[in-house]
């Protein structure tokens, strides 16, 4: 008997060293599965360290096209979204008309996530330097909406002022705000801790641990639906929808409806970071039902693979922007897609698990704050590396791929 129960407190203090090695480890996982690819300092060059740098950066670029560029008569609106802290955060919108006819129109978004704006802007800006010529924009009209979440951009966080995800607030209909996850009360306990953050305690050092249970007990998908879907009853929660829209959601539906609705056929790219293999660019179009829709989106993007909502990690949510501006339209095609770029190995069980484990991390510090100056820092250091890491290959390769694709795509649209 004692020799049963000295092998397992063996097994016991073997498993719990190795728990601490992991959590050790996986937050220092991030440049583990970087790209091998030579750096490109005028690729990688695209991306700035702040809001602040993005917008300025930006508006610089658009004023080449507003100023009279090819011969164009572009606009540049600033939208203002009001903040109780901060007076100065924006919208920002370049229209660039077509040319000669108006055939069809490319929508390009940026940082409905906030935190997740620096890839976005960095790609807008490089699509605007390098990609556009007259040629393209005979019947093609243009248009970019720079950070759609000015806050969360300039604070580094997904969220706006509100804690409100714009991803499941997204919506010409208060309907939405009053949808039932009810999958999402069952989890809150593992994602939505009140206590102060401390990465060593032994919630979070067993969070994997109660995660795998969690699957175990149902199913990724179930769980990943579940948390991720978007909910409208925990406003401190994460993946919180909101009670109303957004400022922000209100003003850009008056601003881009006419321009959407000015063209017969359009397309929109909305741009975001953090889910999927780290380094590659994935396509994740919210289901598309009508068949012919989903035919046209697939000539646009032809020999590329476009994740269709039928597999195991997939996942769909409420009040996404992409349909959101599908509402806008009246009549003609509206063809949506979202790029979505890898950091963190996320469509893996254990890089779900960790993706979940630090953004719920950031999500409490904000809330209930942190046992210690070590502890924050650590916590966003590793929160702001998912979103947009700091790896020049990393970047290097999504730049590269994105304009080869953008490539791609364009010379396909342009033939619709």
């Amino acid at each position: 008997m004692k020799k049963k129960l000295r092998i397992g407190l063996y097994v016991i203090a073997v498993v719990f060293f190795l728990i601490l090695l992991w959590s050790t480890w996986s937050f220092n996982f991030f440049n583990a599965s970087d790209p091998e690819i030579t750096p490109d300092p005028g690729l990688f060059g695209y991306y700035l360290d702040s809001y602040d740098a993005s917008r300025k950066a930006f508006r610089t670029v658009a004023r080449e096209y507003t100023d009279g560029k090819y011969g164009l008569k572009a606009v540049l609106t600033t939208i203002p979204v009001p903040t109780k802290s901060d007076t100065d955060l924006s919208v920002d919108v370049l229209y660039i008309p077509a040319l000669n006819v108006k055939k069809r129109l490319l929508v390009l978004s940026s940082g409905v996530h906030g935190v997740e704006g620096f890839v976005g802007s960095a790609i807008q800006r490089m699509f605007l330097k390098e990609m556009l010529t007259p040629a393209l924009l005979d019947s093609t009209g243009i248009l970019i909406i720079h950070s759609m979440n000015p806050y969360g951009f300039k604070n580094v966080r997904r969220v706006t002022e509100n804690n409100v995800d714009l991803n499941r607030n997204s919506s010409t209909d208060k309907a939405l705000y009053a949808t039932v996850n009810e999958g999402y009360p069952k989890l809150s306990h593992l994602i939505n801790p009140e206590t102060k953050v401390n990465t060593r305690s032994m919630g979070n050092v067993f969070f994997h641990v109660k995660a795998l249970s969690n699957i175990l007990s149902a199913s990724m998908k179930t769980l990943r639906q579940a948390i991720l879907q978007g909910q409208y009853s925990y406003p401190k929660g994460l993946y919180y929808g909101g009670g109303d829209f957004e400022p922000q959601i209100k003003a850009i539906a008056k601003e881009v409806k006419k321009t959407l609705n000015d063209y017969p056929l359009v397309l929109n790219i909305d741009l975001h970071t953090g889910y999927g293999e780290r380094g590659v660019l994935h396509l994740f179009p919210n289901p598309i039902e009508d068949k012919n829709i989903r035919a046209m989106v697939q000539n646009v993007f032809k020999g590329r693979k476009i994740d269709w909502g039928d597999s195991d990690d997939f996942y769909t949510v409420t009040g996404d922007f992409t349909g959101f501006l599908g509402s806008l339209k009246t009549g003609g095609v509206y063809l949506p897609m979202v790029f979505e770029y890898g950091t963190l190995n996320s469509q893996t069980t254990l890089g779900s698990i960790k993706s979940l484990h630090v953004t719920a991390l950031e999500n409490q510090g904000f809330h209930h704050g942190y046992a210690s100056p070590e502890n924050e820092a650590r916590v966003k250091k590793e929160f702001i590396e998912m979103y947009n890491p700091s790896s020049p290959a990393w970047r290097t390769k999504i730049m590269k791929d994105t304009k080869e694709l953008l490539g791609q795509v364009m010379e396909n649209f342009s033939k619709m």
